[in-house]
């Protein structure tokens, strides 16, 4: 049987604030399956752990994360460098790691990427941006790559297995990280893993969508409280 890992969205982002050091470390010191988070470059090429283009929402002030250095960004928030965050996560534990913004050099993250799978840590990458997916396609052609990506929306209807696998085949992509569906059941989940696809589930709003994802079988899902989700699902 397929086992779920429950991932701590950009952290244990009830609890502590997101994508920050705060939360990707509580979610290690609660032994969550790993950790999902965000990645932009500053003006100086930085990587760093931000969701949104600007820090408005997180720091109050409206930022342009692409038009300031990753110091001036330091000075209003606690915005983490994907290398820390790599520090944080321990052996064993996945992290997929949302690619933000194009166009996007990949050449760093390549750098990082091997010293911590050497490490014995689990890196999956995933964006919402196709171009984005194929350029990490040629670079991390060994590492996990699933398109975010809202089922309904892009095909126009909710499709069948056969027609997502056959898009990620066309694409080389290794799965999808789709916006949790109920309609996303065992038997749909199943003949996509069936077809060698990864199989990943996003905007976990409520616990009971959680759970059903889980019960379908998704290789992974993303939860603001994963830890306590996680233990949920085990009763």
């Amino acid at each position: 049987m397929n086992k779920t890992l429950f991932l701590s969205h950009r952290g244990e982002s009830d609890d502590a604030p997101e994508n920050t050091l705060a939360a990707f470390t509580l979610a290690m010191e609660r032994d969550s399956d790993g950790i999902e988070l965000d990645i932009r470059m500053t003006s100086d090429k930085q990587v760093v752990c931000v969701h949104d283009p600007s820090l408005a929402r997180v720091a109050g002030k409206d930022i342009t994360v692409a038009e300031h250095t990753y110091q001036e960004l330091c000075e209003v928030h606690p915005v983490p460098l994907i290398s820390e965050a790599l520090e944080v996560l321990l052996p064993g534990k996945f992290i997929q790691i949302e690619l933000k913004g194009k166009p996007f050099d990949l050449s760093e993250l390549r750098q990082l990427v091997d010293k911590h799978l050497a490490l014995g840590k689990l890196i999956g990458l995933s964006s919402f941006e196709i171009e984005t997916l194929e350029l990490a396609n040629k670079v991390f052609p060994d590492v996990s790559r699933v398109l975010l990506i809202d089922l309904e929306k892009y095909f126009e209807k909710f499709p069948t297995a056969d027609e997502v696998a056959e898009f990620c085949n066309q694409h080389n992509f290794s799965g999808i990280s789709f916006k949790a569906d109920f309609r996303a059941d065992k038997t749909f989940v199943d003949a996509l893993r069936s077809k060698g696809l990864r199989v990943v589930a996003w905007g976990v709003n409520t616990d009971e969508k959680g759970l059903a994802m889980a019960a379908a079988g998704v290789d992974a899902l993303t939860c603001n409280h994963a830890v306590a989700l996680r233990a949920k699902a085990a009763n």
